[in-house]
């Protein structure tokens, strides 16, 4: 047998708002090339600036992609090691419905 809830906590209860949405999920996709291997960082972040902040602990001139909830955003290239610069390029048409896992083109 369940005890009834007073009238003042089950109001309180049942007006709660619903939880805030969660952070975004970021991508950051390095290809193979002659610095590494193929690599994907999946992490959250607040926003997209915080991907800067994972790539910076990558090899200077590797170019990696960056999605956000699987969708491309642009281009990231981290110009030297003795400089932090970041090249940031306009996102590339994708050629599959999964963005993450096949290679993209240039837009021409």
């Amino acid at each position: 047998m369940s005890a009834r809830l007073p009238d003042q906590l089950s109001a309180m209860t049942s007006d709660a708002s619903p939880a805030p949405p969660g952070k975004p999920t970021l991508t950051l996709h390095y290809d193979e090339d002659d610095i590494g291997l193929e690599k994907r960082l999946l992490f959250e972040a607040e926003n997209p600036a915080g991907a800067l902040e994972i790539a910076a602990g990558e090899a200077a001139g590797r170019t990696a992609r960056l999605f956000v909830d699987g969708m491309p955003l642009c281009s990231l290239l981290k110009a030297d090691e003795d400089n932090p610069y970041w090249i940031v390029a306009a996102s590339a048409a994708r050629t599959s419905d999964d963005p993450i896992s096949k290679s993209t083109e240039e837009v021409p």
